[in-house]
């Protein structure tokens, strides 16, 4: 009776290693898609500051309303990566 306990408990926490790593492995590719998704807004977020910057030289509403709204998504873009950088900085706080 307290060989097959063992054996049935030994099974149990295979199955719970098998999808401990699964999930861990999940995550961590996930994590890695993240940051490379991150580095690729980073450079566009480069690249709207610059275009932010630039005066306009064609004076038409449509113009200055496009004007407007990329700077509503630079913003956007600041915020999200603001806030994920939080999230990230928790989650190494809280390892240590």
């Amino acid at each position: 009776m307290l060989l097959a306990s063992v054996v049935i408990l030994g099974v149990i926490c295979l199955v719970q290693a098998y999808f401990l790593y699964k999930f861990a492995s999940t995550i961590l590719t996930f994590e890695e898609k993240i940051e490379a998704v991150l580095d690729g807004v980073d450079d566009s977020y480069k690249i709207i500051g610059e275009i932010l910057e630039r005066p306009l030289f064609y004076d038409s509403p449509e113009v200055r309303e496009v004007h407007r709204q990329i700077g509503l998504i630079y913003n956007y873009l600041l915020e999200s990566a603001a806030g994920l950088a939080k999230v990230q900085e928790d989650s190494s706080r809280s390892e240590e």
